[in-house]
């Protein structure tokens, strides 16, 4: 079971030994990057659970999108008034958590990208998304997806 604790008093939610990084305000309250995830007032991600983020400085926004197999579909813009250092340490974070990224093709140029993320506990957790047109109800197809999956793990094993 996971506790909460009052050091950053600001920041709510946190969970034991969970250490804020960075954070920055925002007018629906504040937004923090910690060792685990990102944080805001009605919500986190876990770092291995954002596919991308982006930094729109006109508009004082932070966009955040879910990887497409992490089971979350809402993306969230998150308004910031004065980011500083938040934005960097996002991108660092996100970047950091995928170990390996590949692309394998399976029929021409159509193939799936195989994805393997580091959660804050160090295990890898492994996605495969299809390029359009590729029919995973196709017992060949998955029989192919299967193999390039076990391809790319096996590159990440043997390191």
């Amino acid at each position: 079971m996971l506790r909460r604790r009052r050091q950053n008093p600001e920041i709510e939610g946190l969970w034991a030994a969970e250490r804020v990084l960075v954070r920055a305000d925002g007018p629906q309250g504040p937004v923090a990057a910690t060792d685990q995830r990102l944080i805001w007032a009605d919500g986190s991600i876990a770092w291995h659970e954002i596919e991308r983020a982006s930094w729109d400085g006109d508009d004082e926004v932070l966009t955040v999108e879910p990887v497409a197999t992490s089971g979350r579909k809402r993306v969230h813009r998150l308004p910031i008034a004065t980011p500083g250092r938040l934005v960097d340490v996002v991108r660092e974070r996100v970047v950091a958590s995928v170990v390996i990224s590949r692309h394998v093709p399976l029929r021409g140029r159509r193939g799936v990208r195989v994805t393997g993320r580091r959660q804050a506990d160090g295990e890898l957790i492994w996605s495969a998304v299809l390029d359009p047109g590729i029919d995973m109800r196709d017992a060949e197809t998955r029989h192919q997806v299967d193999t390039a999956v076990a391809a790319v793990r096996h590159e990440v094993e043997v390191r």
